[in-house]
Parts: C-alpha cells; structure tokens; sequence
C-alpha cells in the first residue's frame, strides 16, 4: 500500500475548511479539490476517503461532501495588530525610507513568527497577483538567502529593497520579476529582509 503523504492529509481538510468558510459552509466538489491541490482523481479521491475515515467528512461516493462537526470548519481565532511599514519596490529597486508603521488588525491564523506589511510599488509582480497599493504580509527573515531559492522575498540589495523571486543558481542570486516587461536583477549585494506570505488587497 502506497504511504501517506500527512502533509497532503491536512492541506486538502485545510482548503476544505477555508472553502466552507468562505461560502456560508459549502464545501468544494471533488474537481474543485483536484484543482486547487494539483492532485489526479484517483490522489484526491483516496485523500478524501482518509477525511471521511478520520471523521472529518462524509461523503457518498458521488462527488457530494460534507463536514461533521470534528472538522473545526468554524474555529473562532483572534486578530494580531501588524505593523506597516512604508513601502517596497516592485520593479526597479529604491530606497524606501520606513516611515513610524500603521497597524492593521489581520486574523492570527495568518501570522507565523515576526510578520510585518509592505503597501507595494509598481507592477513588476503582477503575475502572481500583487499589484500596485497592495499590502504584502511578510514574515521577518534574516537566513541565508539560499535557504528560500524559489520563494518570493523582499531582498535589500545595493539599490535598496525590492519584492521578488528569488533562485539562486551556481551561488549567484537572481531576482526574478513575475512581469514579462521587465528583467531578472543579479545583485551584487544581498540580503534577506523577509519573506512573502499573503497578498492583502483592496477591492474598488
């Protein structure tokens, strides 16, 4: 019998929740599901038989589910006030000055370790959804930038601080810009200020 894999245990019954929680507790379909965690039917289906198996879920074999009462689907959490502070550059690296932060109330759920926000500049990351005026929600980092090789991070190089993706290949750092107009940055000083974990938008 093929192992299982615990952490694809907890992020599928993850997204179910948060599905349910969005949607006035509906729960996603089983396509739904194969989207969101890249699974074929047949993963995602034995994924969900452990849930039912656990008493997290039933299910009747046709696609239709359903959260029991174990599933913790409604959890109440608290708020955490996040500091923000100033801005960061997404696009051409510049000096931001840091201005005495705003705080912003967000659900600790969200916060891991030493979390700060950025209100992003440009729209070099448009790609992966962070536009300009958006607050990016960072965790304080001071690793070895090999550490994060293919994460987005805000990264202070000799130009200043800038929100990108980083890969590291051959030792040598590139900054990688999720817009095609613009192009990859090797820095040839850097160090890690945090990394990204969750855009915060505002919808007009």
């Amino acid at each position: 019998m093929r192992p299982i894999n615990e952490e694809w245990v907890q992020s599928t019954l993850e997204y179910i929740r948060e599905y349910a929680r969005a949607n006035n507790g509906e729960v996603p379909s089983l396509m739904e599901i194969m989207n969101e965690t890249g699974m074929v039917k047949s993963a995602a289906f034995r994924y969900i038989m452990i849930l039912k198996d656990r008493g997290y879920i039933e299910y009747n074999g046709k696609g239709t589910l359903q959260l029991t009462g174990n599933s913790n689907c409604y959890k109440k959490y608290g708020s955490v006030k996040v500091p923000i502070y100033g801005s960061v550059i997404c696009g051409t690296p510049e000096e931001e000055e840091q201005e005495n932060p705003e705080y912003l109330a967000l659900p600790e759920e969200w916060i891991s370790g030493d979390c700060f926000l950025l209100r992003a500049k440009g729209d070099s990351m448009t790609g992966i959804g962070v536009d300009d005026g958006d607050l990016v929600l960072v965790k304080r980092e001071y690793g070895s930038p090999s550490e994060y090789n293919g994460k987005v991070i805000v990264a202070l190089t000799e130009d200043g601080n800038t929100l990108k993706r980083l890969f590291i290949e051959d030792g040598i750092p590139r900054l990688h810009p999720e817009n095609k107009k613009y192009k990859d940055i090797y820095p040839k000083r850097l160090e890690m200020q945090g990394l990204a974990l969750r855009v915060i938008k505002q919808i007009s």
